[in-house]
């Protein structure tokens, strides 16, 4: 049996493969079931498409169009510790305005956190930063990587730490959509969503189970519970909550490459190794009923 994998990430967003490279590992790890969710664009499914309908290889793979968007847990009455990040599945072209939404606002926080920067007497500018991210959408850790580069700061973390970090000169709070917002657009654009890692949210039992009731009644659809860096107690709880909840449990590494012992499929020392095909089922019911208003 083949495993799934449905967070993966790749040069074209904060991994450090290419997408022949993605495939390649899939292939080595028995993978059958992937899905690049890169952060904030779907650029690689094209591509990885491609390469997968010609050649042979990489043929048994089924690819499944998937993004990451990131939700503000602050409107919610959270604090920037308590981190919601919401992975959309089957998504297509129809997503792209809300993805302007984003691109436009993450650029003008570029440019005020730039401008604070110069107003301190640093040498910086916007296109030299956007040069540097080699003309990509880039964030506050690439200019923190310019700065470091640049000699303004020993290392891209100490340039992090003194400058943009929450309470810092230069930090400014991007704007995101609330969770309720966020998924209820993914819906309106055909993707069916779900919570990713969602330890991170670092909410007990009864305060995860009240924050996402609210979510479910507008579509929320499941929860990433099979994830490395899952404790066994964990995922019993994750486990519970999607039965109770009637929520799809699915699978994924968060692979970026820039954790060494993640790996495509397998987790940590494989401790993910999912191969539950009615995950996969599951999630292309709740896209059909998306897709013809029946959620």
């Amino acid at each position: 049996m083949k495993y799934i994998d449905l967070h993966v990430h790749s040069k074209y967003s904060d991994g450090k493969l290419d997408i022949k490279e993605i495939l390649d590992k899939a292939v080595e790890n028995n993978v059958g079931v992937l899905s690049l969710t890169e952060h904030y664009n779907i650029s690689s499914y094209r591509l990885a498409k491609s390469i997968i309908n010609s050649n042979e290889r990489y043929s048994k793979i089924e690819l499944i169009p998937g993004i990451e968007i990131g939700a503000s847990m602050l409107d919610a009455g959270f604090s920037k510790n308590h981190i919601c990040h919401i992975l959309a599945y089957f998504v297509s072209n129809k997503i792209y305005p809300l993805l302007a939404e984003y691109e436009e606002d993450r650029k003008k926080t570029n440019e005020r956190i730039i401008n604070l920067l110069k107003d301190q007497g640093i040498d910086i500018t916007y296109g030299a930063v956007k040069r540097f991210a080699k003309g990509k959408s880039f964030g506050r850790y690439d200019i923190a990587r310019y700065m470091s580069k640049q000699g303004l700061a020993y290392t891209p973390e100490d340039a992090y730490a003194k400058y943009l970090d929450y309470g810092q000169m230069a930090h400014i709070e991007r704007r995101k959509m609330t969770p309720p917002e966020l998924i209820t657009k993914i819906i309106r654009c055909g993707g069916v969503p779900v919570i990713a890692h969602p330890k991170s949210l670092k909410l007990n039992y009864t305060n995860f189970t009240e924050f996402i009731k609210p979510l479910i009644d507008i579509g929320l659809a499941g929860l990433e519970i099979y994830y490395p860096r899952m404790k066994k107690e964990e995922l019993e709880t994750y486990e519970e909550i999607c039965t109770e909840y009637n929520l799809i449990g699915t699978a994924g590494s968060d692979y970026h490459k820039n954790r060494d012992e993640v790996e495509i499929g397998l987790g940590i020392n494989n401790n993910l190794c999912v191969s539950d095909y009615s995950i996969i089922k599951r999630l292309k019911e709740k896209k059909h009923e998306i897709d013809y208003g029946k959620k």
